[in-house]
């Protein structure tokens, strides 16, 4: 059997719900990362790796450009932009667009993790309106991987768990409160990946209260991916004001430089800074 180590994980109306439970039955070191698209709104209400962080033991952050696949860490495309898997497990955000009505969308996030990391891939599709997700996830199946729908009677909106199933009839239909443990089986035992994992002690269990209290590395990987996502989120806020006052003279071209910096940063410290630190 393939080593499965990369999950991905694709959610629209009614999903996230589905996603929170399928979360918070996910162990802490999960020897696999963990990628996550979803519809969004414009201006969400809550920001969603929040959300998610607080859910369950693996600890959760938005995507950034550059970023290197990470067992154990929930990886979220961020809103207006589409999450990709390219070689050498490297993740990349584009503003191409809209499928499906949706940006992010699902099928980008399948189709490129089955052309890169093929039998290597565990495909979700949760509920949903409309086909996003089918064509990802039949290729997924097509290259050796596998691929789990939320079974349609359970999902609020079931148009995309019956379009995957239309598409890949093999696909295995499972409750939302079950999900989570069937994904865990797939990916194998904890402690199976190897260096860089995230696991209890790491960034996973910060939780108050929650098994393994203690922080592993002193701290340092949380403050490290706190920085990551803080950094993000202030290039989110540039970009933002640039698009307002772009054309309007120089504080558009100030604001991009500003957001154009701050992911700079973020992409070093996710690509140079992080891997040196292995929890204890």
């Amino acid at each position: 059997m393939p080593e499965r180590d990369v999950v991905v994980i694709g959610a629209s109306a009614g999903g996230v719900e589905t996603l929170r439970r399928l979360v918070a039955d996910l162990p802490a070191g999960l020897p696999a990362s963990v990628l996550i698209a979803v519809h969004t709104p414009e201006s969400p209400v809550a920001r969603l790796p929040e959300i998610l962080g607080r859910t369950g033991w693996l600890p959760a952050a938005y995507a950034v450009s550059g970023q290197r696949l990470t067992p154990g860490l929930l990886t979220v495309a961020p809103p207006r932009r589409h999450l990709v898997v390219t070689a050498g497990d490297v993740l990349r955000l584009h503003r191409g667009p809209e499928l499906r009505r949706a940006r992010p969308a699902i099928d980008p996030l399948l189709l490129s993790a089955a052309r890169t990391c093929g039998p290597r891939v565990v495909a979700v599709v949760l509920s949903g309106l409309l086909r996003d997700g089918a064509e990802g996830a039949a290729a997924v199946a097509a290259a050796g991987g596998c691929v789990l729908v939320q079974d349609p009677a359970d999902a609020r909106y079931p148009d995309m768990p019956e379009a995957v199933v239309t598409r890949v009839p093999g696909a295995a239909l499972w409750p939302a409160a079950k999900l989570g443990a069937a994904i865990a089986d797939l990916v194998g035992p904890i402690g199976s990946s190897g260096p860089g994992t995230i696991v209890p002690g790491g960034l996973g269990a910060i939780r108050p209260g929650g098994p393994g209290a203690a922080v592993g590395c002193d701290g340092i990987d949380e403050a490290l991916w706190l920085a990551v996502d803080r950094l993000q989120a202030h290039a989110a806020v540039q970009q933002r004001i640039h698009e307002r006052l772009e054309g309007l003279g120089p504080l558009a071209g100030q604001a991009q430089a500003q957001s154009d910096r701050a992911l700079r940063a973020a992409d070093l410290i996710t690509a140079e800074v992080l891997p040196l630190f292995r929890p204890q």
